[in-house]
């Protein structure tokens, strides 16, 4: 299952705390980051945010709702979720999830190590990935008519998986991923030896799925708790960039650590370019870091190849990060958190702007 950057399946204070304690911390420190911005430098255009995003109790009373507070909501949407969520879907996701059935495939796209730059309709590329769909909620909140077939968002929706989908395009294994061949041995590009069929045994090339097949041997516990290489980048790296800076591991620290981000922008945030480039130009930024995150590791097969139940080859890795990787990792999870939140507030300016 893929995760949102910053899904916290981690323990911080102790490996035994429960994972819905800490919910998706990396998720609500980019909408905090993007909350701040806006509403220090562009009140008017948050204002319309806010308005786009209001709802109403149960008294028929206007609520208002942060970008912080939306960004969530894609994941929290997703079947099964409640372990991650720590709540079930709210009846809002469920329409979402019902209108979009394709959504738990909006949040990533698998482009390969080899190609270090975002091509559409190449390998590990959709017409619903991270980069189509900033797109296609970009072009609906400027007044266009985008279509994509099973994909019907409304505004408010197009905002908060905004808030969602740049936090998650600036994780670098929601970008970049590594290909095998049939073997599970040897690293390919399957734009090279050809795209791998859906299914079967005919299958030239095989995917680690973002690093979630790459599983992670954790030999001590300074490392928070993550299943795989995947869910290491989600939670784990933002902990420790949170825990380096001084915040603690409370979800009002979350709050603090997206107020230090935001006092200063990062360097070599601001996007060049007409709005409708920038995804392109984000996926295709974070293929270095995907690449160097992969590069540092040593990874050996476990396990395969082997069908699922699907009849589609499978195979499963192991890892593990050493001091240098996480201290490597976490600088790149604050940088990273801290770009998606001040190009968040840019998208809404661009897209508000009076």
């Amino acid at each position: 299952m893929r995760t949102a950057f910053g899904a916290a399946l981690f323990a911080i204070a102790t490996l035994a705390t429960p994972a819905q304690a800490w919910d998706y911390p990396g998720h609500r420190i980019v909408g905090a980051i993007a909350d701040l911005v806006l509403q220090e430098r562009y009140p008017e255009v948050y204002a319309k945010v806010q308005a786009k995003l209001a709802t109403k109790d149960a008294g028929g009373q206007e609520v208002k709702r942060t970008l912080s507070e939306v960004a969530v909501f894609p994941d929290c949407a997703k079947p099964g979720n409640r372990e991650f969520c720590g709540r079930d879907p709210s009846e809002e996701e469920k329409q979402y999830a019902a209108r979009n059935r394709q959504h738990s495939r909006f949040h990533y796209t698998d482009v390969p190590l080899e190609q270090r730059k975002y091509v559409a309709d190449t390998a590990g590329t959709g017409k619903v990935d991270v980069v189509h769909m900033i797109n296609y909620a970009v072009a609906q909140l400027r007044g266009q008519k985008p279509q994509i077939d099973g994909v019907d968002l409304t505004d408010a929706e197009a905002i908060w998986l905004l808030a969602h989908l740049v936090g998650d395009i600036h994780q670098p294994l929601h970008v970049g991923a590594r290909y095998y061949d049939k073997t599970c041995l040897r690293s390919v590009d399957p734009n090279e030896i050809g795209q791998a069929p859906t299914f079967g045994i005919g299958q030239t090339s095989v995917e680690t799925i973002g690093g979630n097949n790459i599983a992670l041997m954790v030999a001590a516990p300074a490392v928070p708790f993550a299943r795989n290489l995947h869910f290491y980048w989600d939670g784990a790296a933002v902990a420790q960039a949170m825990q380096a800076a001084g915040t603690g591991s409370t979800q009002a620290a979350e709050k603090e650590f997206a107020r230090i981000l935001a006092a200063k922008a990062p360097e070599g945030w601001d996007t060049k370019g007409d709005v409708d480039t920038w995804a392109t130009k984000w996926a295709s930024e974070i293929m270095p870091v995907a690449v160097e995150a992969h590069r540092r590791l040593m990874i050996r097969r476990s396990s395969g190849p082997a069908l699922d139940s699907h009849g589609k080859l499978e195979c499963t890795w192991k890892t593990s990060v050493d001091q240098s990787y996480q201290d490597w990792a976490k600088e790149h999870a604050r940088t990273q958190l801290a770009k998606a939140g001040f190009r968040l507030a840019a998208l809404m300016q661009a897209i508000f702007a009076p």
